[in-house]
């Protein structure tokens, strides 16, 4: 089976984690499964964006090689015997450069922050937004169109190597003339990871992030994690359901998507955990049908 497996940026705060998540992917690859891992840059990108003057898609390009090859050097370091081979695909993604995005940004990047902090940032320029456990940056986060490198990726899974792509959703880059120009932006990992997922023809979509999966009622005592639902039903539920748009609103959209074109399940299940959700135990199952 074909896996694109989406990684949370927080998985690289701790070096314990990600080894662990190494171990779970390098099992499914000694199993037979095609691997490919996509993953997150908000904290990372957000951090550097505060002290270097450039175009959000340059660090986007930046940080997808340094994670992309924390990746690989844990994938080798849990599975030396097996010869695991994984390779960086610095990845770019094309947007409409006249998305409402540009206008209205939603992304949060970076850390959270106080309200005093938040007020400082804005003098300075940035938009910050206030959401349930602080204050972010926002930025314009445009809907993934087309993976320019999908080919390679493809090339890769053919040759038995595990790809690690789409980093932080790719660098955001608009057509110009008969090239690409870097967007201003950072593209959602979820919503690229789908974008990846279904190109791909990929059998399962996992989304690991840092809760078990998509609750109704989230921080309220009558929070309840949904185990198993359909894509048309939570598409229902997320109409009327506070999902946080820039947090658990892309990876719900995410999988709706990629359940809705491929007919394949989809997964949100805590990172810290990954054992369980890969196999579809204490997480969120996005099925075609009930």
């Amino acid at each position: 089976m074909r896996y694109v497996i989406a990684v949370g940026g927080n998985a690289f705060r701790n070096g314990k984690v990600l080894n662990k998540l190494s171990y779970r992917i390098a099992a499914l690859k000694r199993r037979g499964h095609e691997i490919v891992v996509t993953h997150g840059n908000g904290p990372q990108v957000g951090n550097l964006a505060l002290h270097e003057k450039k175009n959000l898609a340059v660090l986007t390009k930046e940080t997808q090689a340094v994670m992309g090859a924390a990746i690989k050097k844990s994938l080798i370091y849990v599975d030396r015997e097996a010869g695991l081979e994984a390779k960086v695909v610095c990845t770019h993604v094309v947007v409409d450069k006249d998305d409402d995005e540009f206008v209205n940004p939603t992304k949060p990047i970076g850390e959270f922050c106080s309200r005093k902090e938040a007020e400082r940032l804005a003098r300075k320029g940035f938009v910050m937004k206030r959401l349930l456990k602080g204050y972010r940056r926002v930025v314009p986060s445009p809907m993934p169109l087309r993976i320019v490198e999908l080919n390679k990726i493809r090339e890769l899974l053919h040759e038995g190597r595990i790809a690690i792509a789409v980093g932080g959703g790719g660098a955001a880059v608009t057509s110009s003339g008969h090239g690409f120009k870097y967007a201003d932006a950072v593209i959602d990992k979820d919503l690229a990871s789908s974008l990846l997922a279904v190109n791909l023809k990929a059998d399962r979509l996992f989304i690991l992030t840092n809760v078990d999966g998509v609750y109704l009622g989230y921080h309220t005592r009558r929070a309840r994690l949904l185990r198993r639902i359909d894509a048309s039903s939570l598409r229902r539920t997320a109409a009327t359901e506070h999902f946080e748009s820039g947090s658990m609103m892309p990876k719900v959209r995410a999988c709706i998507d990629f359940v809705s074109k491929t007919g394949k399940r989809a997964v949100i299940g805590n990172l810290l955990k990954a054992d369980n959700v890969f196999e579809l135990k204490g997480a969120t199952v996005i099925v075609p049908r009930t």
